[in-house]
């Protein structure tokens, strides 16, 4: 559990506006803007959610994944219509898979 606590302040258009080009004019946030004329701080921000959190995929990796997604596909189709699985198919999958553990 997060030892910050938010608080949510209301302030008239006019009175926003003030802080928002205060804070603007020394480059810093509404928030940090608020806390320097109350002389508080936060040792850390808290992390950022932005996407660089996240790990790039490899293209291969997801070509793979989407063949697969594809060939469980026409199994369903294929169970839906009551007709034989293939055993193309089957080993179209099993391929896929194998290719996926070297």
């Amino acid at each position: 559990m997060s030892k910050l606590k938010q608080v949510k302040v209301n302030f008239s258009l006019e009175d926003y506006e003030h802080i928002k080009q205060s804070a603007m004019k020394k480059n810093i946030t509404i928030a940090e803007f608020i806390r320097q004329k109350f002389d508080f701080s936060i040792e850390a921000p808290p992390p950022s959610r932005s996407i660089s959190n996240f790990q790039k995929i490899d293209p291969s990796l997801l070509f793979e994944l989407n063949e697969i997604s594809i060939s469980l596909n026409k199994i369903a189709e294929t169970m839906v219509s009551d007709v034989e699985i293939n055993t193309f198919i089957l080993m179209n999958i099993y391929q896929h898979v194998m290719r996926l553990k070297c």
